[in-house]
């Protein structure tokens, strides 16, 4: 009986983790899973950031200029069915931001591809482009209404192992609507093509639905 009382958990300290728990999921509930109202810009000719976050780099590429190296041939990767050449946009995001991405502009979502990957730690920057490109990432490619393709792509970081899309093949978006779910925090790219000029700069904090990325010539 006596070794038995000895195994009791005190019901204060019972009490303690029952609060610990019941406030972590309020946080991942209420504040993690919130999707606040935007005011979208009204302009077919802008890009409207996908994400909440910060600006981790505005890099011009082009196919013809990156070699199949590390780093380089995941990016020629990623933006082969984009365009000969255009602009890269990386976001970052912490477990403050809003973690729900929105569609840069109005058109067709025409198609996803998932990549499988590693899971380090995307607020470590590791090169030019501002993103974890070894990490597991989905890729969602865009169509606008005037025929320009660009791409949203959602990287995993050292904690956020779900990536989500709401989108099918086919589907008709408008701009900032909700396509996506990056949960605990990651990374964000915008793929675009060369005809538009960026309207941010690295280290400058956006938010999803509102913030204007870029514009087209």
């Amino acid at each position: 009986m006596g070794q038995s009382n000895k195994l009791r958990v005190p019901k204060k300290i019972l009490l303690a983790l029952a609060v610990v728990v019941l406030g972590l999921l309020a946080f991942y509930r209420f504040w993690f899973l919130r999707l606040p109202e935007r005011s979208v810009p009204d302009d077919p000719t802008v890009f409207i950031s996908p994400a909440n976050g910060t600006v981790a780099a505005v890099v011009h590429w082009a196919t013809d200029s990156l070699a199949w190296a590390k780093d380089a041939g995941v990016v020629q990767v990623m933006t082969g069915d984009v365009a000969e050449s255009g602009w890269l946009i990386a976001i970052e995001m912490d477990v403050a931001n809003v973690h729900y991405q929105r569609a840069p502009a109005a058109g067709r979502f025409l198609e996803n591809k998932y990549t499988h990957g590693k899971f380090n730690n995307a607020l470590v920057r590791t090169n030019r482009y501002g993103l974890r490109l070894e990490n597991e990432r989905n890729d969602l490619l865009f169509e606008t209404t005037s025929g320009l393709r660009y791409k949203v792509v959602q990287v995993a970081g050292l904690l956020a192992r779900r990536i989500e899309d709401f989108v099918e093949p086919g589907q008709q978006v408008v701009a900032g609507e909700v396509i996506g779910l990056i949960k605990l925090g990651s990374q964000v790219a915008l793929i675009l093509p060369k005809n538009v000029v960026p309207a941010v700069t690295e280290g400058q904090t956006v938010i999803d639905g509102e913030s204007i990325l870029a514009r087209i010539e």
